[in-house]
């Protein structure tokens, strides 16, 4: 028994009907599937996460982890599970075949764990680390490294983390202090990391931590740092975990939430016996941890809506069963179901909405990944790749704090009860909480967004973005069923025009007030964004519906919450554009002791 609900017609929505997402069958990669055999792996994932994923949940949140005389346990079903997971397939769905992988596109991945962090977001993040740290092996070590560790990775024999923060160094690594002395084909690694998720358990017969280090003498700050594996246990000439690599877990975290994945500390070399050995380039190992902080980025945001959209289902389920109130408008005799009451139906539609809206940025951008790695056209590649790095630190910032906000408004349409561990809203709150602290906060995503994104190469990303919605609010500006929102889309486009305008001449000239206002900016993008995907989807509906000629209460539903998304959200969208080129200087020039 699970508290996962999911919509499957939502998600089969977006793949099929607004991208075509069988389209990507086409391409040389991936010429030996169909259409029909990605809606099977979306299927055989939902019937994984159900059955096998789901349960955990509780489980986990009710026996959580513990850390023994160094040993770190956790749920026995846990264990079970992560080896099913790879031994089914789905830590490797998405990778080459050469080291276990099943060569589906690499959207996929994100499909799956929408399915997958919705069952049980604690125990997914232990084989989503796993994959990033094995791609990362896959794409920069030795061919010795790939072959001794990313089968064992991709299997669920071992796991994987990436270990980056440390005391002195959070968002800051250019401080880390963690040592690298190079002793003949490896190197000994000193020092200590924090805040490493699944950072040691029992779930794996060999932990493999992608750890970023400054080898001795190299230069100070990020140019400085490279990229190591370091095994929990120094691996045998036969490929096995052997002898101990002097890796101890000094503490794990007493959080919030995710109660069931443990945060630990980590000492590394205490007992000077850890070795690690060089994946890529020296000094290059924060560029080459960014292909898994990218992607951590994006499952980030991929958490915060999927916890959303259970926490979103959950609450319509009860407020259908749950009788309470009379009828507002006497419709109805005696007691009603609270969905009949106007202010919980609110709450419901804005849900629905953002879910949906989510879901489709994400797919959205996760389609977009893939054409930039295989479209034959160089100039398609370039610009969904201008369009992806736009997308990520987007997708990672709204969908975590709106995340969370669903979940919020799922636990107010229970009342009471949705403050009580009786239902599961609760825990997808607090789990959910730290989306928007995970993979560098949401404020270092807006400085990203509106700084690095919108002037490498020469605004790149921002015209890219800019040409594609701009593209379709022309194609769609007299749609007969959404051609005013599609209007009203486009007259907000020009305020965040304007808007990005004056902020781009702040970030050199005036950084501080720049600064003060890069994530209200950040959020008007991402508001864009969502009526841009929800009015695309609506589109499809109502010409759908059209055609038929018959009502149809689900084409109906995508209608609905495009229009009443669009008509809440985008004048306040309006006036934060305005606001972020306001000249008054009270968040960068009030004095400390002042607040």
């Amino acid at each position: 028994m699970s508290d996962l609900k999911i919509n499957q017609k939502d998600l089969f929505y977006i793949l099929k009907e607004q991208l075509g997402y069988g389209a990507l069958c086409e391409f040389d990669r991936y010429k030996s599937l169909n259409e029909d055999t990605l809606d099977m792996l979306v299927n055989e994932a939902l019937r994984f996460a159900k059955g096998v994923v789901a349960p955990l949940n509780a489980i986990g949140e009710e026996q959580g982890v513990h850390l023994e005389n160094g040993k770190v346990t956790c749920p026995k079903e846990f264990k079970a599970a992560f080896h099913a997971y790879g031994e089914d397939g789905w830590t490797a769905a998405v990778r080459d075949p050469e080291y276990g992988g099943q060569g589906f596109p690499h959207m996929m991945r994100i499909v799956i764990n929408d399915l997958m962090y919705g069952a049980c977001q604690a125990f997914n993040m232990a084989p989503s680390l796993t994959h990033g740290a094995a791609h990362l092996i896959e794409s920069f070590a030795s061919q010795s490294l790939k072959k001794t560790y990313v089968p064992k990775m991709y299997s669920g024999e071992w796991a994987g983390t990436m270990a980056l923060t440390e005391p002195n160094a959070g968002s800051n690594l250019a401080a880390l202090e963690t040592m690298a002395y190079p002793e003949g084909d490896h190197y000994k690694i000193k020092g200590s990391k924090i805040f490493i998720s699944w950072g040691d358990h029992d779930l794996a017969g060999n932990i493999v931590h992608l750890l970023l280090a400054r080898i001795d003498g190299a230069p100070e700050g990020v140019r400085g740092i490279s990229l190591f594996v370091v095994p929990k246990y120094r691996v045998d000439e036969n490929g096995n975990a052997a002898e101990f690599n002097d890796v101890f877990c000094t503490g794990l975290e007493k959080k919030l939430g995710l109660h069931a994945s443990p945060t630990a500390a980590l000492a590394f070399g205490g007992k000077d016996g850890c070795i690690g050995y060089l994946c890529g380039k020296e000094n290059m190992g924060l560029a080459h941890m960014f292909q898994m902080m990218n992607s951590a980025r994006i499952n980030t945001g991929v958490s915060g809506m999927t916890m959303a959209s259970a926490a979103y289902q959950n609450a319509l389920d009860y407020s259908k069963s749950r009788v309470q109130g009379r009828d507002i408008a006497k419709r109805k005799q005696g007691s009603v179901p609270i969905i009949d009451h106007p202010d919980v139906r609110r709450m419901l539609l804005w849900m629905k909405a953002a879910v949906d809206g989510m879901r489709s940025m994400i797919y959205t951008a996760a389609f977009w990944a893939d054409l930039s790695h295989e479209s034959p056209d160089a100039a398609q590649r370039e610009r969904y790749s201008a369009l992806t790095e736009f997308m990520t630190p987007i997708v990672k910032s709204y969908c975590s704090d709106t995340g969370f906000r669903v979940c919020e408004t799922a636990m107010q349409c229970l009342g009471g009860y949705g403050f009580c561990k009786d239902y599961p809203i609760e825990q997808y709150l607090r789990d959910s909480k730290i989306m928007s602290l995970y993979e560098g906060t949401n404020g270092i995503q807006s400085s990203d967004l509106m700084g690095r994104k919108m002037h490498m190469n020469e605004g790149a990303p921002y015209k890219a973005f800019m040409k594609e919605i701009s593209e379709f609010c022309e194609k769609h500006h007299s749609h007969p069923g959404l051609g005013s929102q599609v209007r009203f889309l486009k007259d907000v486009l020009a305020d965040i025009t304007e808007m990005a305008r004056e902020m781009s001449a702040r970030y050199s000239a005036d950084p501080l007030q720049w600064a003060s206002y890069t994530y209200p900016a950040l959020m008007c993008f991402a508001e864009a964004i969502m009526v841009w995907r929800l009015v695309d989807m609506a589109i499809i509906a109502y010409d759908r519906a059209q055609k038929s000629g018959k009502k149809n209460d689900y084409f109906r539903g995508k209608v609905a919450q495009a229009t009443f998304f669009t008509d809440i959200t985008l004048p306040h969208t309006q006036v934060r554009a305005r606001t972020c080129t306001r000249v008054d200087r009270e968040v960068v020039e009030l004095a400390d002791n002042a607040f």
